[in-house]
């Protein structure tokens, strides 16, 4: 069918098989809230700097079997998800549309380098497969469309688990895996409702969920354009 999104997305990660148990040496940086008018804030809406927070942490784990499941993960190239979806998925209709162009490759497109990283991401023919890297539990499926230098996720699964009340929040989810794993950009990442607002609180969620490529959480709508600020020419 279609070949994807190496060429788009910058290729397949090198990974080496290395993965210790480790810990932080020192206190990390704390996370803190800005303001959107907050000049040192480079978004549009209130959030949390976790960019510092997220940078000096180093994944811990006392099961040996946690870091020999992120090993083997690494040598995976997904084709176990295919056709598969989450274990009691619910679907959530949506349209994400991203600029496309170029053919595209099935196979790996995001994996994890380090355990401080967070995900996998592959591909099989219409849908996009999301899954945690120390586990290679599969979180999310998106089905999407490529036509005419567009491509567009229409449908996501997820596990009911996850999605409570709030739909908006498993597409954020995904939205933001795509722009900040596979387009490469530095965006905010949503944060659920409900989730304790304290900035310690916030940081340690926020890594959990993304990593080390986290950089600002936030409650506001991500699905949006203009979420960054204009940079100004004159700083």
């Amino acid at each position: 069918m279609i070949k994807f999104l190496q060429g788009l997305f910058g290729g397949k990660s090198t990974v080496e098989a290395t993965a210790s148990v480790s810990q932080a040496t020192q206190t990390p940086p704390a996370a803190r809230w800005l303001s959107k008018d907050d000049p040192k804030n480079p978004f549009v809406v209130d959030g949390y700097d976790c960019l510092a927070f997220a940078r000096s942490m180093l994944s811990t784990t006392a099961d040996p079997q946690v870091a020999d499941s992120f090993l083997q993960q690494r040598g995976s190239l997904g084709q176990e998800h295919a056709g598969q979806l989450p274990a009691d998925a619910i679907s959530v209709d949506c349209r994400l549309p991203y600029p496309f162009t170029g053919e595209t490759a099935e196979g790996a497109l995001f994996k994890a380098s380090c355990m401080e990283e967070k995900w996998d991401i592959y591909l099989y023919g219409d849908r996009l497969y999301f899954c945690r890297s120390w586990t290679g539990s599969l979180v999310f499926v998106a089905q999407f469309t490529a036509t005419d230098g567009v491509l567009t996720i229409s449908r996501i699964a997820a596990p009911a688990s996850d999605a409570g009340s709030d739909d908006a929040y498993i597409v954020r989810q995904v939205h933001y895996l795509v722009c900040s794993h596979l387009f490469k950009k530095a965006l905010p990442h949503p944060l659920p409702i409900g989730l304790d607002p304290k900035p310690d609180s916030v940081a340690l969620f926020s890594f959990g969920q993304y990593g080390r490529v986290c950089c600002f959480g936030t409650f506001e709508e991500t699905v949006r354009q203009g979420i960054k600020k204009p940079s100004n020419p004159n700083t």
